[in-house]
């Protein structure tokens, strides 16, 4: 049995600080830390997502609907016959989505400088539209980005060593000059 707890910030009778406790079984335990580490991951790339689209569309706050779409997007919900399937983080990540936004970033200028939006929340749908369009194109350009990387990183390695081959390969001959008026030899 585990045992895991917090401070709840309310106080007992006898001063003591009362605690929350969960208790887990030994296996159960494991699987609750990798999934509590995977929700903290999400949550902070949730926040650099959240931010960037903040500084993007110059706005405080996201309200709910613009939420919905993007939590929509990451789970990979569907709607299908005018119901909402709702799945579990089967959709495009939070990263996924910032990447996305960040290959766009040209475009998306374009379009906030072209084309005048009554609402932020058509101005946020309309781009947002954009950026899901442009997922795919992201996506290889990344790979592709990361394949030239891997590339780059192997022309340098085998230069690298044929550079350290060359240098092994050459052979330092020692040369004895003797001078033609030394005597020393005679004596």
């Amino acid at each position: 049995m585990k045992c895991e707890e917090k401070p709840t910030g309310k106080y007992n009778k006898n001063g003591t600080e009362k605690m929350l406790r969960k208790y887990f079984h030994s296996s159960c335990y494991e699987e609750y830390l990798r999934d509590k580490a995977f929700k903290e991951k999400e949550m902070q790339e949730l926040e650099k997502l959240y931010d960037y689209i903040l500084k993007l569309h110059n706005i405080e706050a996201l309200d709910g609907r613009m939420m919905e779409k993007v939590q929509d997007l990451r789970n990979g919900s569907i709607k299908y016959q005018g119901k909402k399937i709702k799945r579990y983080k089967n959709g495009v990540t939070y990263t996924g989505m910032l990447l996305t936004y960040q290959h766009l970033e040209s475009t998306i200028q374009r379009i906030l400088d072209s084309m005048h939006f009554e609402e932020k929340w058509n101005e946020f749908s309309y781009i947002f539209g954009t950026m899901v369009r442009g997922i795919e194109d992201a996506k290889v350009a990344y790979k592709r980005e990361l394949k030239e990387k891997k590339i780059h990183e192997q022309r340098i390695k085998t230069t690298d060593t044929s550079l350290l081959e060359d240098r092994k390969t050459v052979v330092h001959v020692p040369v004895n000059k003797e001078d033609e008026l030394d005597i020393s030899s005679f004596l």
